[in-house]
C-alpha cells in the first residue's frame, strides 16, 4: 500500500499576520488556502480539504509533507482537531490494515529471534484471508491438516493453546494447555504461568508443538495489528466504542472531527486526510 514520492516543503503563499503570543505558542493566520495546520509536540498536523481514497491521499501526503497523520499521544488528537474547525466529518489518518506483512508475535523480545526467525511463516495456502471478517489471531490446525500449517482466525474463538515455557539444554519447551481459552485470555494465561504464548521461529519449532498437539487446533502466539503509514511503532490508540470494525476486507483508519476518535472504514472511500511534517516548534496554530 506504500507509494514513494519525493518530499518537498509546500509554498506558503498569502502569509498576512505573524503574531508571536509567547515562547511556546505562535500564531500564523493564512487566507484563500484549502489546508489548515496544527503543531503538537515535534509533529505538525495539515487538514487537506480533497477527498481521496486512502492510498492517493498517503501519496499526496509523502509528496508535499511526510507522511500521513501519525498519532502517538491525546495532544496529538487536540492538534489533529484544531486544524479544521467548521468540518465534523472524518478524515484518513495513517493507520491501515495490512493482511500480509503486519503480523507479528506475542512474545517481541528481539534478542529471541534469530536472523530470519521473526518472519517465518508456514500458512496454509489460501491463508491469511479474513474469511469472516478480521482474522487477526492464528491457530495452528491439526484436525484437518497433516503438515500443521496456519491460518487466520478471530481471536474470540475459544480453543487450546500452547504456552513457552524457556529452553531445556538448548532446546525450546513448549506446553499444551489443559483449558480452551480466547487467543487474548491465551496470552494473559502464558505470561502468568509460563513466559508466552509460543513463538515459532523454524520448521523445527513447528514439528515440536505438532507432536504435542495430537488431534487439537491451537493458539500460537502470532496476531495482526494495524500499521502507521511512517512505520512508528506507538502502541497509542483512540478507537470509538465498537472499533475496530468488524466488515471483511483491508480497512484503513479515519479520525472523526468533533469526538477524535477512530473509525475503520474502506480503504477506497473518499475523505479529506491529515498529513504530518516535523517541526522544532512546540505548538503551533494555522487556520484558514
Amino acid at each position: 500500500m506504500c507509494v514513494f514520492c519525493s518530499s518537498h516543503r509546500p509554498a506558503q503563499s498569502g502569509l498576512g499576520e505573524i503574531q508571536i503570543m509567547d515562547k511556546r505558542l505562535l500564531f500564523v493566520f493564512i487566507t484563500g488556502a484549502q489546508f489548515s495546520v496544527a503543531f503538537a509536540q515535534t509533529l505538525q498536523y495539515y487538514f487537506v480539504n480533497v477527498s481521496l481514497d486512502w492510498t492517493s491521499a498517503q501519496s499526496v501526503c509523502r509528496r508535499d509533507y511526510t507522511d500521513l497523520a501519525t498519532i502517538e499521544t491525546t495532544a496529538d488528537v487536540d492538534a489533529v482537531l484544531s486544524t479544521a474547525s467548521n468540518y465534523t466529518g472524518k478524515a484518513w489518518i495513517g493507520l491501515y490494515d495490512e493482511l500480509y506483512n503486519s503480523w507479528k508475535w506475542s512474545l517481541d523480545d528481539s534478542s529471541f529471534y534469530g536472523d530470519g526467525e521473526y518472519t517465518f511463516r508456514n500458512w496454509y495456502p489460501g491463508s491469511p484471508n479474513d474469511l469472516y471478517g478480521p482474522q487477526l489471531c492464528v491457530r495452528l490446525i491439526s484436525v484437518s491438516d497433516p503438515l500443521r500449517r496456519w491460518d487466520d482466525r478471530q481471536c474470540s474463538d475459544v480453543r487450546m493453546f500452547v504456552c513457552y515455557n524457556g529452553t531445556v539444554d538448548g532446546t525450546p519447551s513448549f506446553v499444551l494447555s489443559n483449558v480452551s481459552l480466547n487467543w487474548t485470555e491465551a496470552q494473559m494465561f502464558c505470561r502468568k504461568n509460563y513466559v508466552d504464548l509460543a513463538s515459532i521461529r523454524n520448521q523445527t519449532e513447528n514439528d515440536l508443538i505438532s507432536a504435542l498437539i495430537s488431534s487439537a487446533d491451537v493458539w500460537i502466539g502470532l496476531y495482526r495489528d494495524k500499521l502507521w503509514s511512517d512505520g512508528s511503532l506507538s502502541p497509542f490508540q483512540h478507537w470509538a466504542d465498537g472499533q475496530p470494525g468488524s466488515d471483511s476486507g483491508v480497512q484503513c483508519a479515519a479520525t472523526e472531527f468533533g469526538s477524535g476518535r477512530w473509525y475503520d472504514e474502506s480503504c477506497s472511500q473518499s475523505l479529506p486526510f491529515i498529513c504530518y511534517k516535523k517541526s522544532n516548534v512546540s505548538e503551533f496554530y494555522r487556520e484558514i
